[in-house]
């Protein structure tokens, strides 16, 4: 819905329709800018990997930019944990399934209840999305670099998985760097 492009309002109803003290309110993830790009055309990569990989998978997600000019540009993602239905209204994190027989018929437990099991309504916890967001990441970024004539390529593969026998290096920041 149009109000939810205030980050304020999205956040406010966020936590409104947690109810629970230790409720998880959003995921979070950084992505790291391209050096080789302006503000404005890393505004551009930022917006298409989110709209492409993660609105256009049906999530709500919000995103701020921070680069002081320090050799360190990158995003802050967050993405809401809940779906929103078509009217704008938050769908529940998981819904009861009760568990059938070989017949299909619902199994009773003996003190009466029927055996059910929670099922989440998003699979956007799924370990899998990791590697999937980061080849979303890899190719747009791969695409901007080529599309600008820039030798340089984003590779999500880590270092062995590259076959290169390197040890990476922690990443210091710029000020520890320096």
């Amino acid at each position: 819905p149009n109000q939810y492009q205030d980050r304020a309002t999205l956040w406010n109803a966020v936590e409104k329709a947690e109810r629970g003290k230790k409720a998880q309110l959003a995921y979070s993830f950084d992505i790291a800018l391209q050096n080789e790009f302006s503000l404005e055309e890393n505004i551009a990569l930022a917006r298409q990997f989110v709209s492409e990989q993660l609105v256009g998978r049906g999530m709500i997600a919000d995103f701020a930019i921070h680069d002081k000019g320090d050799g360190n540009p990158h995003a802050h993602i967050l993405l809401t944990i809940r779906a929103m239905d078509e009217h704008g209204k938050w769908i529940p994190k998981a819904r009861k399934v009760y568990d059938l027989d070989e017949s299909g018929e619902r199994i009773r437990l003996p003190f009466g209840n029927w055996k059910c099991h929670k099922e989440n309504t998003v699979d956007w916890n799924d370990q899998k999305y990791a590697e999937v967001w980061r080849h979303g990441w890899e190719t747009i970024t791969n695409r901007y670099l080529e599309a600008a004539g820039r030798p340089e390529r984003v590779d999500l593969r880590s270092f062995e998985r590259q076959g290169i026998q390197q040890i990476p290096t922690v990443h210091l920041g710029p000020a520890a760097h320096q």
